[in-house]
């Protein structure tokens, strides 16, 4: 066994990849004791050296500042580290973070201190970047580099944010589309016939504005056929290493919501479910009271893969390139841009789609047609013909 001392704490190497971490914590509050607190971990040198000092933000007090930190256990720390609200990070976003990092930063930063990391260095970093990336995708590997400084000065690990003074990308985001209503209902009168199901998901995508990890994560228990409401609480992930997660939604508690539901969609889940009684009828079992809307399985067992939706669609919409595509993000700008040019404000369309903020539905998802525009401009010349 290799001992290691590690400042008030240690490594003792039990193995090739097996080590026991300990570190002092504050004295025991009634005697005064000295306390230390161990654990067993498993991994390469530097993560367990990273798991050392997660432990020591844990249970040490007093200043825990080391000059070897590295950019690498910073990333780590920040990724591990719950959100503000207390909540722990999702596995899908974790993952996404880590992977940007690993691809962009870690190779000409991660073995670096993170006290000597310069803006100059981060800003050259993202001008090479950029040769290659979209100024969007650097603006995000910066949003990472620079929560993980803040992360590490609010736990005194470093005494400054060079992310914070290094010149980040602008961009400018796309205008968002939307399917005009004559579209989606072609797109439906289709699916009917060749794809019900997928009819059903475009009709609640569409109606309702949900999210297509909200759409497969709906079981037959969020919806109330007496009071013709769904209710939103929960989405669906899927993160390599990990697979399949049930999570909250993409706003957390905020985005939950019961929206109603119309006579059309009520008959199609009613048929939908009939099928369901069928094949449970067929097994000599009943229907599981937590099965899912959207299954792989003929009991509804399980959710469809988080990518189903996206292929069902687009396998549509190869098969009939006559008509005008779109995808099921593109149902959730149809949804507010809708409610809007019915004569509700923006507040209800934010309401239906669950944002935190409204300027968010303004943002990305009240999308502006050229066909309304026209319109506008041809009534304003017809208004100034009037009067002339």
């Amino acid at each position: 066994m290799t001992r290691r001392a590690h400042g008030r704490g240690g490594i003792d190497w039990l193995g090739p990849d097996k080590a026991k971490i300990r570190t002092r914590a504050a004295p025991d509050p009634l005697t005064g004791k000295r306390r230390q607190v161990s654990r067993i971990v498993y991994g390469t040198p530097s993560e367990v050296e990273t798991a050392l000092l997660q432990l020591r933000l844990l249970h040490s007090y007093g200043p825990i500042a080391q000059t070897d930190f590295t950019v690498d256990q910073m990333i780590e720390v920040h990724l591990a580290t719950p959100k503000r609200d207390g909540t722990e990070r999702a596995s899908s976003a974790r993952y996404k973070d880590r992977s940007r990092y690993r691809l962009h930063l870690q190779p000409r930063f991660g073995k670096q201190q993170a006290g000597a990391v310069t803006p100059q260095e981060l800003t050259l970093h993202y001008d090479r970047l950029l040769q290659d990336l979209k100024p969007n995708t650097v603006r995000l590997i910066h949003a990472l580099i620079r929560a993980a400084y803040q992360s590490g000065m609010e736990r005194g690990l470093v005494s400054s944010n060079p992310a914070s003074l290094a010149r980040c990308p602008s961009c400018k985001s796309s205008a968002p589309t939307a399917p005009t209503v004559e579209t989606v209902r072609a797109h439906l009168d289709v699916l009917v016939e060749s794809d019900p199901v997928m009819a059903l998901m475009v009709r609640l995508a569409a109606g309702c504005g949900m999210r297509r990890s909200e759409l497969i994560a709906l079981r037959w228990s969020h919806f109330n056929f007496d009071t013709g409401t769904v209710a939103i609480t929960e989405g669906i992930t899927d993160t390599p290493g990990v697979g399949q997660q049930t999570t909250a939604t993409k706003t957390g508690r905020f985005g939950w919501g019961v929206i109603p539901i119309g006579e059309q969609i009520l008959d199609d889940l009613r048929q939908h479910h009939e099928t369901l009684e069928k094949n449970a009828a067929n097994l000599g079992v009943e229907v599981p009271t937590d099965a899912y809307l959207f299954s792989s399985g003929p009991l509804g067992e399980k959710p469809w893969h988080c990518d189903s939706p996206s292929k069902r669609l687009r396998k549509h919409m190869k098969a009939n390139p006559e008509l005008s595509s779109f995808t099921l993000k593109d149902l959730r700008a149809f949804a507010a841009t809708e409610v809007v040019s019915s004569g509700a404000n923006l507040e209800a369309a934010s309401a239906i789609l669950r944002h935190e903020s409204p300027q968010t539905t303004m943002k990305y998802y009240r999308a502006v047609r050229e066909d309304v525009a026209r319109q506008a401009a041809l009534d304003l010349q017809r208004r100034l013909d009037e009067l002339g």
